[in-house]
């Protein structure tokens, strides 16, 4: 069991994913009640310059500033805030940070876990009994100090992502479920230090396993966009032989793996410039007793 004392919740991490923000200005305004007896909690806005000009980042996305990671812009102003930001939590080995995030795909209310232990199956499954329709996305594909993420400066911390929003845009149905799934974790840790029985069940979730990227031609130009029988159906199943993308001469590239995948982050707007069209992930269980 995890005893957490503190908690650090993290808005502003992209400047134009504007759900977090106004969590953090509800809980600033007394208007969203976060605290626990447990534990402490503090609130961070992550990039201010991003914010105040509704970008992502100004110079270099700020979420890919940690971890073992190198980085095109090492002197950025965003790798300078990393750098401070580590070494002002990076010794606080009884915190747990919830860095909120919006996107622009359909994927619903999604808890990002970054390790698989049984501390974070067992958030997942009180997050899934509170929520059903949440989805739970395991990316524990490599080891805690490699992961570029905000969340990871200090050995704890979780990621919220909610559905379709524009950048630069807040909708009040993604406000909702990014406070009920805040509350929803942040019970779960109050209850876990607390020492108390939730009486979780088994539950299926999400194995990051890759992603998949537009082909080019010789300009850079795309040659195919996502296929419409999945756009904008994240986390729907595709089985071996039907199509991930629809190429412009006409012909589908399918999918070839040996069993089903599950695509999300699908067309993704941030991930434009890099022409990733979506992620990939199997369905698992996770066994969870309580």
């Amino acid at each position: 069991m995890k005893d957490f004392k503190e908690v650090l919740i993290v808005a502003g991490t992209h400047g134009n994913e504007l759900s977090g923000l106004y969590i953090e200005k509800l809980i600033r305004d007394k208007q969203l009640n976060v605290q626990r007896d447990s534990f402490t909690i503090d609130t961070l806005v992550a990039n201010p310059d991003a914010i105040i000009n509704n970008v992502r980042f100004v110079e270099t996305d700020l979420n890919r500033q940690f971890g073992n990671e190198k980085q095109l812009l090492p002197h950025s102003k965003e790798k300078k805030i990393a750098q401070q930001l580590q070494l002002k939590y990076k010794n606080k080995p009884k915190q747990l940070v919830i860095d909120l995030h919006n996107t622009t795909s359909r994927m619903g209310a999604t808890l990002i876990l970054l390790a698989r232990t049984p501390y974070y199956e067992r958030m997942g499954a009180y997050v899934k009994k509170c929520m059903p329709q949440a989805n739970i996305l395991f990316e524990n594909e490599s080891n805690w100090q490699e992961h570029p993420y905000l969340c990871t400066m200090t050995g704890s911390g979780v990621m919220i992502e909610v559905e379709e929003q524009s950048h630069g845009v807040l909708t009040h149905q993604s406000l909702l479920l990014m406070k009920k799934l805040l509350l929803s974790v942040i019970d779960f840790i109050d209850y876990e230090n607390q020492g108390l029985s939730l009486s979780l069940k088994d539950y299926e979730a999400y194995q990051l396993t890759g992603e998949v990227s537009f082909p080019l031609d010789k300009d850079g130009m795309r040659l195919a966009a996502v296929h419409p029988t999945i756009c904008g159906l994240d986390f729907t199943e595709v089985k071996k032989g039907e199509p991930l993308l629809s190429a412009f001469n006409g012909l589908d590239l399918y999918w070839h793996g040996k069993q089903s995948t599950y695509p999300h982050f699908i067309n993704e707007a941030a991930y434009s410039t890099k022409h990733i069209a979506m992620a990939l992930a199997d369905k698992i269980n996770i066994c969870c007793t309580s």
